[in-house]
């Protein structure tokens, strides 16, 4: 198309006009024309506007079209607010009656209505204060007044009124408060007058008159109307038919009636009965006084003789007649009481923990020497007389492998039963496992364990245990225990004139007080106590003594010795007792004094530093290297633990934790505590951990964080720093920071201060801590739930730093 002018063109509808249509556009920049398209010439063009240059008449909002964002804050005042035009659905909670607890410093607006939902008072903002409102006919006074015979007082606090009313005083003794006799009046004070007493009657109480009848009036006192001569003699007396007593004479045998078999009445003494002449009456028998197990009666039932109880007197009795009392043990037979005969549960008690505790509840014994069987954890105790001891070691078996050399780390002995789960003598100990779980090893040569022992100094006799699991067996450390143990540290009770309290005491008092073994001199007569028996040594110091002892004595005897010297032969000796004279096996327990002391000689042999204890089944003993204390272990010295130690329980240590490390020189790691003023726990993690040091550099390689801790909401809100090092708060009305406590320099946090749904509360910063940038406070968002952000440094104890981040969302 040939260049035209632009006034030659062709019209363009404007309905037709298109984003890509092309219009010539002058570029004076360029001095040339240029082509734009119409899109970006409007697009652009708009940019281009100079502001406050478009009438309002020339724009065109479609309805809802003007978005509430596009509308400045304040912009709609109260004239373009159409008359009638905000409706209740418009109107926001406590926008015309604020619900409160305490009512806030000024109001929104005058006119502003406050309810205080705490005693449903209404007050109204006028600007300048909160006045209280009062309903229309209403009661706003109460009156009293002391006129007349009541006193009213009335007392006014806030919106409550408390009425009391008091009765005046008489004016006189005896009156009452009432009104006229004779009719209808004012109430007084007044004296009781007859006719203000109803008349008696058969029904009724009131008053009466003493008009005779048998009664008269002496003065002011009612009494009998009768006289007679008084008489303390029982007579058979007259009366009036009032009921008075008007004569009467002395009581004779003839007006008392005769006793019959059916009604009581006077009767004369029978056969085996007299009367004396004060008239007592009593048996005509006599015979000897005492106490008599048999005796004679006569046909009147009265005893005329007695006697001794023969055995020949007392019949033979079934087993079933005898209901009561205790059969003495000397009359039951030597081995008359078969297994039958004993009751379940008679020899041994059973029961065990009755909750998950694992606390075990012991019955009531029965006997000293009762035992009792703990079913749960298979543990079995006796009866001391006074409590339950345990006489087993461990629930399940402890089986002893062997002995083992510290210093080659091999195994020097093997029981069969070590060998069979894998011990081998000459050989290093087997790792832990299943199968030779609760095997445990005695240490015979001192060393330092390897392999599968543990790395520390080992000493006979120390234990090894395996638990069945790990690298290592367990050690239990018996040669330090043993070696830190004196007389001294062991307890003893006090018994008898032995005052002490500890075994080394007790023995140096024994030693103070002990006759001498040589040649001791006794002066009178010399009283051997229950059981007790004579031992003689002999020329030889051995285990053979010459014993006397005697039967138990039913009186009293005297063994008179002859005035000759020569040599006591007992009934049974052939000249000279010897031990063939003696039966294998004749010698029971119970042939053995308790008293007795058995020689470690005597004792058949164990393995190497085993310690001899009772056996699982209670009755045996037996040579182990577990040693288990059912009581307390008392270590008064220095305790060392070679290995790795199991408590179960709460150990107990008086002073300090030393832990050698890994190398065995002269630095140690001591954990040690401040004395503390109560009972406190100190927790640890229970994962793989460093713990951290106050005063050294931490290299933190997790997160550390703190709980916030949320504030009390208050008209003043207290901030304690050592809670925590973040804390929270919602606003519930206008509030103030309290002045903090606590405050410590270096610690630093945050609080997080929110509004609540209402807003527009506002927090002012109590005290004189609190330190802003350019000495001006912090402001808050006012919005419902605006959330607002305090970052805090504390200097000082008493200067703390305060930035904000306002509005956070």
């Amino acid at each position: 198309m040939a260049n035209l002018k632009i006034s030659d063109l062709n019209a363009l509808a404007g309905s037709a006009l298109a984003t890509a249509d092309l219009v010539a556009v002058v570029d004076s920049s360029a001095s040339e024309t240029k082509k734009l398209t119409v899109g970006d010439l409007v697009a652009n063009g708009v940019t281009l506007i100079s502001d406050d240059t478009i009438p309002g008449a020339k724009i065109l909002f479609a309805a809802g079209g003007i978005a509430t964002a596009d509308i400045a804050d304040a912009a709609i005042t109260t004239a373009k607010v159409a008359d009638d035009g905000i409706t209740a659905a418009k109107l926001a909670n406590e926008s015309t009656v604020d619900l409160v607890t305490t009512l806030p410093g000024s109001g929104a607006f005058t006119g502003q209505l406050a309810l205080d939902t705490d005693d449903n008072n209404l007050y109204c903002w006028n600007g300048s204060a909160w006045l209280s409102l009062k309903a229309a006919g209403s009661i706003n006074a109460v009156t009293g007044s002391t006129v007349g015979l009541v006193d009213i007082v009335v007392t006014t606090t806030g919106s409550s009124v408390a009425i009391a009313a008091t009765q005046n005083d008489t004016d006189a003794a005896n009156k009452f408060l009432a009104g006229p006799t004779s009719a209808g009046g004012a109430v007084a004070y007044r004296v009781i007058d007859g006719s203000d007493i109803p008349v008696a009657t058969t029904s009724a109480k009131g008053g009466v008159i003493v008009n005779g009848e048998g009664l008269r009036m002496d003065a002011n006192t009612i009494e009998v109307d009768n006289d007679v001569t008084a008489s303390s003699t029982h007579h058979v007396v007259t009366y009036s038919v009032k009921g008075l007593v008007t004569g009467g004479r002395a009581l004779t045998g003839s007006d008392l009636p005769a006793a019959t078999s059916s009604a009581k009445g006077a009767v004369i003494p029978g056969t085996g009965l007299a009367v004396d002449g004060s008239g007592n009456l009593n048996h005509s028998n006599t015979t000897s006084t005492g106490t008599f197990t048999k005796v004679t009666v006569d046909g009147q039932g009265h005893v005329s003789s007695g006697a001794t109880l023969a055995a020949t007197d007392i019949p033979d009795l079934a087993a079933s007649k005898i209901t009561s009392g205790t059969i003495p043990s000397d009359r039951i037979a030597s081995d008359a009481i078969t297994g039958e005969k004993l009751a379940d549960s008679s020899i041994t008690k059973f029961g065990g923990a009755g909750a998950t505790n694992n606390v075990v509840t012991f019955p009531a014994a029965d006997f000293k020497g009762q035992f009792f069987f703990d079913e749960l954890n298979e543990d079995l105790y006796i009866h001391t007389g006074s409590a339950y001891l345990p006489i087993t070691v461990i629930s399940g078996n402890l089986v002893l492998a062997g002995t083992y050399n510290a210093s080659s780390n091999t195994l020097d002995s093997v029981t069969s039963e070590g060998s069979a789960a894998g011990f081998t003598n000459g050989q290093a100990l087997p790792a832990p496992a299943s199968t030779n779980q609760n095997y445990y090893v005695v240490v015979s040569v001192s060393g330092t364990g390897s392999g599968a022992a543990p790395s520390v100094a080992l000493a006979p006799p120390d234990m090894l245990l395996s638990s069945g699991a790990g690298a290592d067996f367990t050690l239990i450390d018996v040669s330090n225990a043993i070696a830190g143990q004196t007389a001294s540290n062991i307890s003893f009770t006090a018994s008898g004139s032995i005052s002490a309290t500890d075994v080394q005491a007790a023995l140096q008092e024994l030693d103070a007080e002990k006759l001498s073994a040589a040649s001791p001199t006794f002066t009178g007569t010399v009283l051997l106590g229950q059981n007790a028996v004579l031992a003689f040594e002999g020329s030889a110091d051995d285990g053979s003594e010459l014993t006397i002892t005697c039967a138990n004595p039913t009186a009293d005897h005297t063994i008179a010795f002859p005035d000759i010297s020569g040599t006591v032969i007992t009934t049974g000796d052939t000249g000279t007792v010897t031990s063939t004279m003696i039966l294998d096996g004749t010698i029971a327990n119970a042939d053995i004094n308790a008293s007795a002391e058995i020689a470690v000689s005597k004792l058949a042999n164990g393995s190497a530093r085993q310690l001899l204890q009772t056996a699982t089944n209670g009755t045996d003993v037996e040579f182990t290297s577990n040693v288990d204390v059912p009581g307390t272990l008392d270590v008064t010295g220095v305790a060392t633990f070679d290995s790795t130690s199991l408590f179960v329980g709460n150990p107990t240590f008086n002073g300090s934790l030393i832990f050698e490390g890994a190398t065995p020189d002269a630095h140690e790691l001591t954990l040690s505590v401040a004395d503390p003023g109560a009972d406190v726990t100190v927790t640890i993690p229970a994962s793989t951990t460093t713990l951290a040091g106050l005063a050294i550099a931490q290299s933190f390689t997790k997160a550390q964080r703190g709980t916030p801790v949320a504030l009390t909401d208050a008209a003043t809100i207290a901030v304690d720093m050592s809670l925590g090092n973040n804390f929270s708060v919602t606003l519930g009305g206008n509030r103030t920071l309290g002045d903090p406590t606590n405050v410590t320099a270096g610690q630093s946090g945050v609080i997080v201060v929110t509004q609540d749904g209402t807003g527009s509360r506002t927090l002012a910063y109590g005290g004189t801590k609190y330190k802003f940038a350019g000495g001006s406070a912090v402001t808050l968002t006012t919005t419902a739930a605006a959330v607002d952000v305090l970052a805090y440094y504390c200097e000082s104890a008493t200067r703390i730093t305060v930035t904000s981040l306002l509005n956070v969302s």
